[in-house]
């Protein structure tokens, strides 16, 4: 199963699943914003996606993320909108039958998260003032 999602607000609470009889390792990863962007001190960061394009493409990294790593799942949330430094702003878990498989996934999905997805990333100064960053900065 893959769960991929664009999310206005904060992600939902992670839960215990339970009767996983065949996953032996669950790898979570959650990005947060820190309080410096290229150099600059932040109270946030603001997230602006091609909502349309960015479902699409994050549906397919995951996919080909399951296919490629032999996942049993994969869910990938990222947000949108603003979010204050401290904040998730990206959630990946990973389940396998093994370590390896997971820990490898979700590295490789964010590189292709990063690369792929029309995500654009802005620095928020406590004025208000907003700077691209990340790839919305070349």
């Amino acid at each position: 199963m893959v769960v991929t999602e664009l999310v206005a607000g904060p992600l939902p609470q992670l839960l215990e699943v339970k009767g996983l009889t065949e996953t032996g390792a669950e790898v979570i990863f959650h990005g947060r914003v820190r309080d410096r962007e290229q150099g600059q001190e932040i109270v946030a960061l603001y997230y602006e996606a091609y909502v349309p394009l960015a479902d699409t493409e994050l549906r397919a990294i995951g996919e080909e993320t399951v296919s490629r790593f032999s996942l049993l799942d994969l869910t990938c949330l990222h947000r949108i909108g603003e979010v204050p430094v401290g904040a998730v702003s990206l959630r990946v878990v990973a389940r396998a039958p093994h370590r390896a498989g997971a820990l490898e996934a979700v590295t490789w999905l964010v590189d292709r998260l990063k690369r792929r997805v029309p995500i654009w990333k802005w620095g928020l100064r406590s004025s208000g003032e907003r700077f691209p960053s990340g790839l919305a900065a070349k």
